[in-house]
């Protein structure tokens, strides 16, 4: 299993003093060294990480431990097209992140062992600032920040696991999204476009356990203190 980090982004929300979101730190470490020790610790042998904004810190501070991919286009573009740049280097089932997502292990031990073609990890407890998903028959039929509050069964945490089969029609879809001008678009309307056409899209469920999307300086003062004990481990 391969996985791929989205950490090209800017993270306008919080001043971090030109330094990537993901390199905040949070304990002993910075949160894309904690993804990626616990990516290693559920075998995932391939790692790549796609930057943009200010690379080269990200490529000091994790050296050759990753293999980077980088987005030309991050200043005009969202994490759709971060994943339309990694489209040569995934070539088999893989673990998306976005690069400013903290979680407990076990999150991801959850959906890494998902068989299914598309798994989204969901959290049921319904964040008003994250992406939104609808559930219908234990499958999810929409994602995105637009659905109803009524219509809302959940949020969609930021990470995803795709099989081989799924992954080729999920590039195929982003690269006609990409020629339609769909650049800022997050990653999410093409896995709305795989439910269109007929993919089913399962989930796991967080059930409780800790995890912070971080835009604000709130949100990581919130996130230390969260995974203070152990980074979340226990």
């Amino acid at each position: 299993m391969q996985a791929l980090i989205l950490a090209a982004g800017k993270g306008t929300r919080i001043q971090t003093n030109d330094i990537p979101k993901c390199l905040l730190t949070v304990g002993d470490t910075n949160i894309i060294k904690y993804q990626i020790n616990c990516l290693r610790d559920i075998g995932c042998q391939k790692i790549m990480v796609v930057t943009g904004y200010n690379s080269n810190k990200i490529k000091e501070k994790l050296g050759t431990s990753v293999e980077y991919i980088f987005n030309k286009n991050f200043e005009t573009s969202n994490n759709l097209y971060s994943l339309w740049a990694a489209r040569d280097s995934v070539d088999d089932e893989f673990i998306c992140i976005y690069s400013d997502l903290l979680f407990h292990k076990k999150i991801l031990e959850k959906c890494s062992a998902s068989s299914k073609e598309v798994t989204l990890a969901v959290e049921r407890n319904v964040r008003n600032e994250t992406m939104r998903v609808k559930i219908e028959n234990n499958k999810i039929i929409q994602v995105n920040k637009n659905i109803d509050s009524k219509d809302t069964d959940g949020n969609f945490i930021g990470m995803a696991k795709f099989s081989k089969n799924a992954k080729n029609e999920l590039f195929q879809i982003i690269k006609e999204l990409i020629e339609k001008g769909n650049q800022e678009a997050y990653y999410t309307l093409a896995i709305e476009n795989l439910i269109k056409r007929g993919k089913t899209v399962d989930f796991i469920e967080t059930t409780g356990l800790p995890w912070m999307d971080i835009d604000t300086k709130e949100e990581i003062d919130q996130a230390r203190k969260i995974f203070a004990n152990e980074f979340g481990e226990k």
